[in-house]
Order: structure tokens, then C-alpha cells, then sequence
């Protein structure tokens, strides 16, 4: 497979090097993800369009690779092979001051790289002196943190990872400020296992349902306290 269409039959229209382009189309009819572009610095060039381009990717095989599509009305740079105008291929896409990057390294630092979603979904690869990684929706109230917990640097993409009360200052963080978290093994078993201590905090209640039996065994001592009358339910209770 190639980009565009026939190939020219002279060289009167050969464009070598790379160029502007703004996309005008993104739908592809065969489903191969390539696009339209219409290339303003030529005569006609406020309506005209390419031939369907191709996208270079970091890398793309069959069923897999990096997909970001672009959008109606974004830049992108475009190139010609051989420098034929029918058969374009987009090298990438462009900021400029009507589209701004997602992370502006307003200190000059260059401490934050990753993606955003033209929503606002980020993946951040955060470099300044409290590192993590951070996987968050739009809002910012549903994320995923590995790293330092504790915010750093500057601009729009800085961000602390929610911790709970007991936590420590590090490690990997899966929270929700509105809504459910939910951790579901519905086939096999779901193991939670710490070389020193596992806490457990709700402000109201903790329910454990077992199917079938629950087992709570200490290898030294064994403590239940509560604040007011418990009640311990059973056709049987043993007590050793």
C-alpha cells in the first residue's frame, strides 16, 4: 500500500521538503486511517485537497501501534514521496498560538512529558524531584500514581496523588475523589500480600462476606475492639 493516488507523469508539480498542511478530512472510506490535508501556501490552497495521506507512526504493524488520529482543523506537517503532491504522508503534528501544547514548561525545566486527550485524559511522565507516574481522567478525581506522592514543579500539569491518611509519602496509589473503586477477580483469586502490615480505614462501615467460611488467624495475638455493644451472631460460637 501506498499514499495518495497516481503517480505524476511530469515534474511540474514536485514539492520536495517538508510542508504545512491543515486537515480537512479524517474519515477514510477503506478504514486505513489517513486523512485529507489542504495545503494553504498554494493557489487554491483554501479549498483544494490531497490525496488520502498516510500517517508516520512510532511504529504500526497489523492491529497494533500508536493510534492519535488528528482532528478537522489541526496542523500537521506533511512531506511528498519522491516529492510527488499525490502520494503525501504526515510527519506529525504542530503547536501553534491557536493550539497550544497540553504542557508549556512555564519554568523552563522540561519536567513534564506524556499525552493528553483531546477531553483532557493524561498520561503523565512527571521528572521534577517528587517523580511518578500518573494515569488520570479529565476531572482529575480518578487516578493512578506510582512514584512520589507530593506535587513538584510548575504548570498546568502538576498534580499530587491522593494518599490515604495512614500511607506513606511513596508508592503506587489507586484513587478516587467521587464514585466507586472496585478491584474484581471474578476467576481465581485475588491475593493481597505486604512483608509488614496491611491497613484497613473507612469513616462508616467495613463489611467481609465469604460464600463460605471466613478465616481470621494471627500468628501471635488476635484483637477485635469496638466503641459500643458488638453482637457476634451464630448457631455456634467457640472461643479458645
Amino acid at each position: 500500500m501506498r499514499a495518495g493516488g497516481p503517480r505524476i507523469e511530469s515534474l511540474d508539480n514536485v514539492q520536495f521538503g517538508l510542508h504545512y498542511a491543515i486537515v480537512c478530512q479524517n474519515k477514510d472510506p477503506d478504514n486505513l486511517d489517513r486523512i485529507k490535508v489542504r495545503l494553504p501556501w498554494l493557489d487554491g490552497g483554501d479549498q483544494d485537497q490531497t490525496h488520502w495521506a498516510q500517517l508516520l507512526t512510532p511504529m504500526e504493524g497489523k492491529q497494533y501501534g500508536w493510534y492519535t488520529l488528528p482532528d478537522v482543523d489541526d496542523v500537521v506537517v506533511v512531506m511528498f514521496i519522491a516529492g510527488d503532491i499525490s502520494h503525501p504522508v504526515i510527519v506529525g503534528g504542530v503547536w501553534s498560538k491557536p493550539d497550544f501544547s497540553p504542557e508549556p514548561n512555564e519554568d523552563g525545566a522540561n519536567n513534564f512529558r506524556g499525552y493528553r486527550s483531546r477531553t483532557g485524559h493524561r498520561l503523565i511522565l512527571d521528572d521534577s524531584k517528587k517523580t511518578k507516574l500518573v494515569f488520570a481522567d479529565k476531572t482529575g478525581k480518578n487516578m493512578i500514581g506510582v512514584g512520589e506522592f507530593d506535587k513538584d514543579g510548575a504548570g498546568p500539569n502538576v498534580c499530587a496523588v491522593y494518599k490515604p491518611p495512614m500511607s506513606g509519602t511513596s508508592g503506587v496509589s489507586f484513587s478516587t475523589m467521587e464514585g466507586k473503586l472496585e478491584i474484581t477477580c471474578k476467576a481465581g483469586k485475588l491475593l493481597i500480600d505486604a512483608r509488614d502490615s496491611i491497613k484497613i480505614n473507612a469513616k462508616t462501615t467495613i463489611e467481609m462476606k465469604a460464600g463460605t467460611d471466613i478465616k481470621l488467624e494471627g500468628g501471635s495475638t488476635g484483637k477485635m475492639t469496638s466503641g459500643s455493644p458488638s453482637n457476634f451472631d451464630a448457631s455456634i460460637i467457640n472461643i479458645d
